[in-house]
């Protein structure tokens, strides 16, 4: 079995995460707030592209 094998079939083995298109998340703006548990987080985009999360 070749390594690129390895890594399909490992692949396969986990669970599937969801994924979310970050213009689904954000439309027009370049920042949200995500409500977690009791906590606020703000999830930004930078200028050059690049996603922040603070607290």
């Amino acid at each position: 079995m070749t390594d690129m094998e390895k890594t399909q079939v490992s692949s396969q083995n986990q669970p599937h995460e969801r994924t979310v298109d970050s213009k689904a998340l954000f439309g027009d703006e370049r920042e949200i707030t995500i409500s977690h548990r009791e906590d606020l987080y703000r999830l930004s985009i930078t200028k050059l592209g690049k996603l922040i999360l603070t607290k």
